[in-house]
Protein backbone atom coordinates (compact mmCIF):
# COMPACT_ATOMS: atom_id res chain seq x y z
CA UNK A 1 0.00 0.00 0.00
CA UNK A 2 3.06 2.11 0.92
CA UNK A 3 4.61 1.90 -2.55
CA UNK A 4 0.85 2.00 -4.56
CA UNK A 5 0.80 5.72 -2.72
CA UNK A 6 3.99 6.48 -3.76
CA UNK A 7 3.84 5.66 -6.96
CA UNK A 8 0.57 7.45 -7.74
CA UNK A 9 1.88 10.44 -5.72
CA UNK A 10 5.31 10.51 -8.28
CA UNK A 11 2.87 10.78 -11.26
CA UNK A 12 0.70 13.56 -9.47
CA UNK A 13 3.06 15.67 -9.04
CA UNK A 14 5.11 15.30 -11.96
CA UNK A 15 1.84 16.65 -13.90
CA UNK A 16 2.76 19.26 -11.32
CA UNK A 17 6.32 20.28 -12.06
CA UNK A 18 5.60 20.37 -15.72
CA UNK A 19 2.42 22.54 -15.14
CA UNK A 20 4.61 25.30 -13.18
CA UNK A 21 7.28 25.26 -15.15
CA UNK A 22 5.13 26.23 -18.69
CA UNK A 23 3.54 28.71 -16.25
CA UNK A 24 6.73 30.40 -14.85
CA UNK A 25 8.14 30.68 -18.05
CA UNK A 26 4.72 31.75 -19.77
CA UNK A 27 4.39 34.65 -17.09
CA UNK A 28 8.37 35.28 -16.34
CA UNK A 29 7.45 34.54 -13.02
CA UNK A 30 10.85 33.47 -11.18
CA UNK A 31 9.11 32.55 -7.82
CA UNK A 32 6.97 30.38 -9.75
CA UNK A 33 9.66 28.65 -11.09
CA UNK A 34 11.32 28.24 -7.75
CA UNK A 35 8.23 26.88 -6.44
CA UNK A 36 8.48 24.19 -9.82
CA UNK A 37 12.48 23.09 -8.92
CA UNK A 38 11.17 22.77 -5.16
CA UNK A 39 8.25 20.52 -6.40
CA UNK A 40 10.86 18.73 -8.63
CA UNK A 41 12.59 18.05 -5.59
CA UNK A 42 9.62 16.80 -3.89
CA UNK A 43 9.43 14.31 -7.05
CA UNK A 44 12.84 13.09 -6.79
CA UNK A 45 12.34 12.85 -3.20
CA UNK A 46 9.71 10.42 -3.49
CA UNK A 47 11.43 8.40 -6.64
CA UNK A 48 14.31 8.14 -3.74
CA UNK A 49 11.73 6.85 -1.38
CA UNK A 50 10.02 4.55 -3.98
CA UNK A 51 13.44 2.52 -5.17
CA UNK A 52 14.59 2.82 -1.01
CA UNK A 53 11.33 1.35 0.17
CA UNK A 54 12.20 -1.58 -2.95
CA UNK A 55 15.29 -2.10 -1.79
CA UNK A 56 14.94 -2.50 2.15
CA UNK A 57 12.70 -5.01 1.72
CA UNK A 58 15.27 -7.29 0.15
CA UNK A 59 16.94 -9.94 2.57
CA UNK A 60 20.08 -10.02 4.32
CA UNK A 61 22.61 -12.20 3.52
CA UNK A 62 25.98 -13.12 3.89
CA UNK A 63 27.79 -9.59 2.63
CA UNK A 64 24.91 -7.15 3.45
CA UNK A 65 24.68 -9.19 7.13
CA UNK A 66 22.55 -5.81 8.43
CA UNK A 67 20.38 -6.00 5.41
CA UNK A 68 19.32 -3.12 3.11
CA UNK A 69 17.36 -1.23 5.94
CA UNK A 70 19.66 2.12 5.35
CA UNK A 71 19.08 2.14 1.82
CA UNK A 72 16.40 4.86 2.65
CA UNK A 73 18.84 6.87 4.59
CA UNK A 74 21.19 6.85 1.47
CA UNK A 75 18.00 8.61 0.24
CA UNK A 76 16.97 10.67 2.18
CA UNK A 77 21.13 12.06 2.12
CA UNK A 78 20.93 12.43 -1.24
CA UNK A 79 18.01 14.56 -1.06
CA UNK A 80 19.24 16.45 1.96
CA UNK A 81 22.05 17.68 -0.51
CA UNK A 82 20.47 17.81 -3.63
CA UNK A 83 18.11 20.40 -2.10
CA UNK A 84 21.14 22.72 -0.84
CA UNK A 85 22.32 22.66 -3.91
CA UNK A 86 19.26 23.80 -6.08
CA UNK A 87 18.34 26.43 -2.68
CA UNK A 88 21.63 27.67 -3.64
CA UNK A 89 21.40 28.46 -7.01
CA UNK A 90 17.58 29.73 -6.82
CA UNK A 91 18.95 32.18 -4.17
CA UNK A 92 21.43 33.44 -7.10
CA UNK A 93 18.48 33.47 -9.43
CA UNK A 94 16.43 35.32 -6.73
CA UNK A 95 18.84 38.06 -6.18
CA UNK A 96 19.26 38.58 -9.86
CA UNK A 97 15.68 39.29 -10.67
CA UNK A 98 15.43 41.15 -7.76
CA UNK A 99 18.52 43.34 -8.99
CA UNK A 100 16.58 43.45 -12.46
CA UNK A 101 12.87 43.24 -11.89
CA UNK A 102 10.92 41.67 -15.23
CA UNK A 103 6.91 41.96 -15.48
CA UNK A 104 5.22 39.23 -14.43
CA UNK A 105 1.64 38.03 -15.27
CA UNK A 106 -0.27 36.95 -12.73
CA UNK A 107 -3.30 36.24 -14.70
CA UNK A 108 -1.42 32.75 -15.78
CA UNK A 109 1.10 32.89 -12.72
CA UNK A 110 -1.89 32.71 -9.89
CA UNK A 111 -4.33 29.75 -11.50
CA UNK A 112 -0.78 27.54 -12.00
CA UNK A 113 0.28 28.24 -8.56
CA UNK A 114 -3.56 27.49 -6.68
CA UNK A 115 -2.57 24.09 -9.11
CA UNK A 116 0.22 23.58 -7.11
CA UNK A 117 -0.91 24.69 -3.81
CA UNK A 118 -4.20 22.17 -4.39
CA UNK A 119 -2.11 19.19 -5.71
CA UNK A 120 0.78 19.57 -2.53
CA UNK A 121 -2.32 19.40 -0.22
CA UNK A 122 -3.64 16.51 -1.96
CA UNK A 123 -0.22 14.38 -1.58
CA UNK A 124 0.40 15.26 2.17
CA UNK A 125 -3.32 13.98 2.84
CA UNK A 126 -2.15 10.37 0.57
CA UNK A 127 0.59 9.95 2.08
CA UNK A 128 -0.28 10.69 5.72
CA UNK A 129 -0.89 7.43 7.09
CA UNK A 130 2.76 6.58 6.55
CA UNK A 131 4.10 9.83 8.73
CA UNK A 132 5.70 7.49 11.11
CA UNK A 133 7.93 5.62 8.50
CA UNK A 134 11.21 7.68 8.58
CA UNK A 135 11.68 7.41 4.51
CA UNK A 136 7.98 8.77 3.99
CA UNK A 137 8.63 11.63 7.06
CA UNK A 138 11.50 12.70 4.82
CA UNK A 139 9.63 12.81 1.99
CA UNK A 140 6.60 14.92 3.53
CA UNK A 141 8.86 17.45 5.02
CA UNK A 142 9.62 18.24 1.42
CA UNK A 143 6.33 18.45 0.63
CA UNK A 144 5.04 20.19 3.52
CA UNK A 145 7.91 23.03 2.90
CA UNK A 146 6.75 23.34 -1.15
CA UNK A 147 2.95 23.38 0.38
CA UNK A 148 4.28 26.64 1.74
CA UNK A 149 6.07 27.67 -0.90
CA UNK A 150 3.22 27.03 -2.96
CA UNK A 151 0.98 29.51 -0.95
CA UNK A 152 3.35 32.19 -0.92
CA UNK A 153 3.63 32.30 -5.00
CA UNK A 154 -0.16 32.06 -4.55
CA UNK A 155 -0.69 35.05 -2.25
CA UNK A 156 2.01 36.63 -4.28
CA UNK A 157 -0.04 36.51 -7.51
CA UNK A 158 -3.44 37.62 -5.88
CA UNK A 159 -0.94 40.94 -5.35
CA UNK A 160 0.32 41.47 -8.50
CA UNK A 161 -3.52 41.78 -9.54
CA UNK A 162 -3.84 44.67 -7.81
CA UNK A 163 -0.26 46.12 -7.38
CA UNK A 164 2.84 45.82 -10.36
CA UNK A 165 5.31 45.12 -7.35
CA UNK A 166 6.83 42.31 -9.49
CA UNK A 167 10.09 43.00 -7.38
CA UNK A 168 8.41 40.80 -4.96
CA UNK A 169 8.73 37.63 -7.27
CA UNK A 170 12.62 37.87 -6.50
CA UNK A 171 11.74 38.30 -2.72
CA UNK A 172 9.57 35.24 -2.80
CA UNK A 173 11.84 33.23 -4.81
CA UNK A 174 14.91 34.01 -1.84
CA UNK A 175 12.40 33.17 0.86
CA UNK A 176 11.36 29.75 -0.84
CA UNK A 177 15.00 29.39 -1.96
CA UNK A 178 16.11 29.86 2.12
CA UNK A 179 13.91 27.52 3.28
CA UNK A 180 15.10 24.96 0.81
CA UNK A 181 18.56 25.52 2.05
CA UNK A 182 17.40 25.25 5.97
CA UNK A 183 15.41 22.57 4.98
CA UNK A 184 18.34 20.59 3.28
CA UNK A 185 20.65 21.33 6.13
CA UNK A 186 18.77 19.72 8.70
CA UNK A 187 17.98 16.61 6.51
CA UNK A 188 21.41 16.25 5.86
CA UNK A 189 22.16 16.66 9.67
CA UNK A 190 19.64 13.45 10.94
CA UNK A 191 20.86 11.45 7.97
CA UNK A 192 24.63 11.77 8.74
CA UNK A 193 24.21 11.32 12.05
CA UNK A 194 22.28 8.16 11.51
CA UNK A 195 24.87 7.04 9.26
CA UNK A 196 27.85 8.20 11.53
CA UNK A 197 25.93 6.30 14.45
CA UNK A 198 25.48 8.68 16.39
CA UNK A 199 23.45 8.19 19.55
CA UNK A 200 19.38 8.87 18.72
CA UNK A 201 17.97 11.85 20.23
CA UNK A 202 15.60 10.07 22.31
CA UNK A 203 18.21 7.52 24.01
CA UNK A 204 19.78 9.30 26.96
CA UNK A 205 22.91 7.49 27.51
CA UNK A 206 22.88 8.29 31.44
CA UNK A 207 19.73 6.62 31.89
CA UNK A 208 20.29 3.89 30.54
CA UNK A 209 23.08 3.17 32.57
CA UNK A 210 21.57 4.25 35.74
CA UNK A 211 18.92 1.82 34.62
CA UNK A 212 20.63 -0.93 33.97
CA UNK A 213 22.86 -0.60 37.17
CA UNK A 214 20.03 -0.52 38.89
CA UNK A 215 19.49 -4.37 38.77
CA UNK A 216 20.06 -6.30 42.33
CA UNK A 217 22.68 -8.52 40.19
CA UNK A 218 24.80 -5.87 38.08
CA UNK A 219 27.52 -4.27 39.64
CA UNK A 220 28.25 -1.92 36.65
CA UNK A 221 27.72 -1.09 32.83
CA UNK A 222 30.65 -0.51 30.65
CA UNK A 223 31.37 -0.35 27.15
CA UNK A 224 27.86 1.23 26.17
CA UNK A 225 27.24 1.62 22.13
CA UNK A 226 23.82 2.79 20.91
CA UNK A 227 22.83 3.41 17.47
CA UNK A 228 19.89 3.41 14.83
CA UNK A 229 20.10 1.86 11.50
CA UNK A 230 17.07 4.12 9.78
CA UNK A 231 15.74 6.38 12.30
CA UNK A 232 13.35 4.79 14.23
CA UNK A 233 14.52 1.15 16.07
CA UNK A 234 17.28 2.09 18.70
CA UNK A 235 20.19 -0.64 18.88
CA UNK A 236 22.41 -0.96 21.67
CA UNK A 237 25.60 -3.15 22.86
CA UNK A 238 26.83 -2.93 26.44
CA UNK A 239 28.92 -5.01 28.81
CA UNK A 240 27.72 -6.22 32.30
CA UNK A 241 29.40 -6.96 35.60
CA UNK A 242 28.03 -9.24 38.14
CA UNK A 243 28.05 -8.68 41.83
CA UNK A 244 27.71 -12.56 42.59
CA UNK A 245 29.65 -15.13 39.95
CA UNK A 246 27.37 -17.65 40.73
CA UNK A 247 24.32 -15.41 39.19
CA UNK A 248 21.54 -16.78 36.70
CA UNK A 249 23.44 -15.43 33.70
CA UNK A 250 20.41 -16.36 31.68
CA UNK A 251 18.31 -14.32 34.12
CA UNK A 252 20.25 -11.33 33.98
CA UNK A 253 20.21 -11.15 30.75
CA UNK A 254 16.76 -11.08 30.31
CA UNK A 255 16.49 -8.24 32.99
CA UNK A 256 18.68 -5.82 31.44
CA UNK A 257 17.09 -6.40 27.82
CA UNK A 258 13.51 -6.15 29.67
CA UNK A 259 14.88 -2.61 31.32
CA UNK A 260 16.35 -1.29 28.50
CA UNK A 261 13.50 -2.25 25.93
CA UNK A 262 11.04 0.25 28.44
CA UNK A 263 13.56 3.14 27.19
CA UNK A 264 13.40 2.78 23.94
CA UNK A 265 16.35 -0.20 22.42
CA UNK A 266 14.10 -2.48 20.46
CA UNK A 267 17.61 -5.00 20.08
CA UNK A 268 20.14 -5.47 22.36
CA UNK A 269 23.84 -7.36 22.49
CA UNK A 270 24.93 -7.97 25.59
CA UNK A 271 28.16 -9.39 27.33
CA UNK A 272 28.00 -10.20 30.48
CA UNK A 273 31.08 -10.77 32.61
CA UNK A 274 32.54 -11.09 36.53
CA UNK A 275 35.40 -9.03 36.06
CA UNK A 276 35.04 -5.32 34.28
CA UNK A 277 36.92 -4.97 31.06
CA UNK A 278 37.28 -1.35 31.09
CA UNK A 279 40.18 0.56 30.79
Amino acid sequence: MKEARLLFSIIFNVSIVVSEIVGGLISGSIALLSDAVHNSTDVLSMIFSYAATKISKREKNEKYTYGYKRAEVVAALVNGVFLMIIGGFMIFEGIRKLMNPEIVSPQIMLPVATIGLAGNILTILFLHEHRYDVNIRSTLVHITADTLSSAFVTMLGILLLFKPWYFLDGVVSIAISTYMLVMGWKIFKQTSSILMQVRPDWIDLNIVKSAVESLEAVLDVHHIHIWTMDGKDAYAELHITLKNQNADIDAVRDAVKEKIHGLGISHATIQIENRSCES
